[in-house]
């Protein structure tokens, strides 16, 4: 009987688990330290991220220096960079609705699953919402500022519609959406030398660079993302 009783229970947490990974995104890959706080754990203690380690609605994740965690839900990714206080606030497949806030640092989010309803990503001053796009939320604690930039499709920015190559951001304080234009500033190559001197008055596009590449000229202050362009 007892064995009965396992084998019932251990078929039971399979499914759970095969359940979650279908309704909630799953961490594909983490470098360094990533540190979650889980909505459901009663301790409240942080708790390190591991591969194949589910986001859940409530959960907040922490990055340190040089470290990264990626999240995959079907063909939408969530990219959480160095040093960033990252935390899920909603997440709603059957009614494709998800919400996150970014309190400081860097994310970066390809949406694919959420056409028909809403993917809506907030840091202390700005809030983009999006059906179906790539683009990055950045938010400098030195500044008090927040960064959305577009990398593909078009971002509702605080009320204010921008497509691919442009990006918008709010000073703490601030009224005015501040817009910005940074076509031709990253190819397929990688990062130009008009992104280098674009960089010394927007320093929000220092967080481009794990991605893209210096092209005709050099930066080591960042650590390349290995998983960039892989999925």
């Amino acid at each position: 009987m007892s064995l009965r009783i396992f084998l019932t229970l251990f078929s039971l947490i399979m499914i759970s688990v095969s359940l979650s990974a279908d309704e909630f995104a799953v961490a594909t890959f983490t470098r360094g330290k990533v540190s979650f706080l889980s909505s459901t754990d009663s301790s409240k203690l942080w708790k390190t991220l591991k591969v194949n380690d589910i986001l859940k609605p409530g959960d907040r994740i922490k990055t340190g220096n040089g470290s990264k965690v990626d999240f995959l839900y079907q063909e939408t990714e969530i990219r959480i960079q160095p040093n960033t206080d990252f935390t899920l606030k909603e997440w709603n497949t059957e009614n494709k609705v998800a919400k996150a806030y970014v309190e400081k640092g860097a994310a970066w989010f390809r949406v694919n699953n959420f056409k028909k309803g809403s993917f809506e990503v907030s840091t202390p001053t700005t809030t983009a919402g999006v059906r179906g796009t790539a683009f990055g939320v950045f938010y400098e604690e030195k500044e008090k500022k927040g960064y959305t930039c577009v990398c593909e499709g078009k971002v509702n920015i605080n009320g204010s519609d921008f497509s691919k190559g442009s990006g918008g951001a709010l000073k703490m304080g601030a009224t005015d959406l501040e817009k910005n234009d940074y076509k031709d500033l990253i190819t397929k190559e990688g990062a130009t030398i008009q992104f280098r001197e674009k960089r010394k008055e927007i320093s929000m596009l220092s967080r481009c660079l794990p991605c893209h590449k210096p092209v005709g000229w050099e930066d080591t202050s960042f650590t390349p993302d290995e998983t960039y362009g892989k999925k």
